[in-house]
């Protein structure tokens, strides 16, 4: 189903939808994530903001689980891996959060990566966070197999990526202050 989580709705009748739930919230909302347990119970994870609000999804009626604060940013970005979830920040402190998700309805702030700093996107690739749009490098790789305690693997400097896809061993790289496309070959992460 769908779930509107913006002030103002615009629902066009063209698309077939109906509204199922509206979850307001005091504060500007900047995105959302699906996250999914084993059981098949489903989870919003919406950047407020002022942090990040968990809400289950899976019931007829919409329920906030947590809300775990964060920096004061517009801009928030989240990926899910196994049971966590990883929140990006444009604030130069903000770092990267993660999120455990081993109990869904108790969703708790396992540790912070503050030494990226603000990011713009990540990505999460075969068992890699890619962070992009930071402040020292334009691309991190972090690999996740402990996920609470990333490990970076490898970075690279050469243009501000606004965003990233990852197909195979190649990332795709946008860069918007060059309008430049980059096609990287991350077979080896270092």
């Amino acid at each position: 189903f769908i779930l509107f989580v913006s002030q103002t709705l615009l629902i066009s009748q063209d698309f077939n939808t109906s509204l199922l739930h509206n979850l307001h919230y005091n504060v500007p909302v900047n995105d959302v994530w699906g996250y999914t347990t084993s059981y098949g119970d489903e989870y919003a994870i919406v950047g407020l903001q002022n942090g990040i609000s968990i809400v289950n999804v899976s019931e007829q009626t919409i329920m906030e689980v947590a809300y775990i604060p964060g920096d004061v940013s517009t801009w928030r970005d989240i990926k899910s891996w196994n049971n966590y979830i990883y929140v990006g920040t444009e604030n130069i402190n903000g770092g990267i959060q993660i999120i455990s998700m081993v109990n869904p309805n108790n969703p708790e702030l396992v540790n912070t990566i503050e030494e990226i700093g603000s990011s713009h996107n990540i990505m999460i690739s075969d068992g890699y966070l890619y962070v992009v749009g930071t402040e020292n490098q334009d691309l991190y790789i972090l690999d996740l197999q402990n996920p609470v305690y990333p490990e970076i693997v490898g970075t690279w400097s050469g243009d501000y990526f606004h965003d990233v896809c990852i197909k195979n061993d190649f990332l795709f790289g946008c860069s918007i202050s060059t309008n430049t496309m980059h096609i990287i070959n991350i077979n080896d992460k270092s």
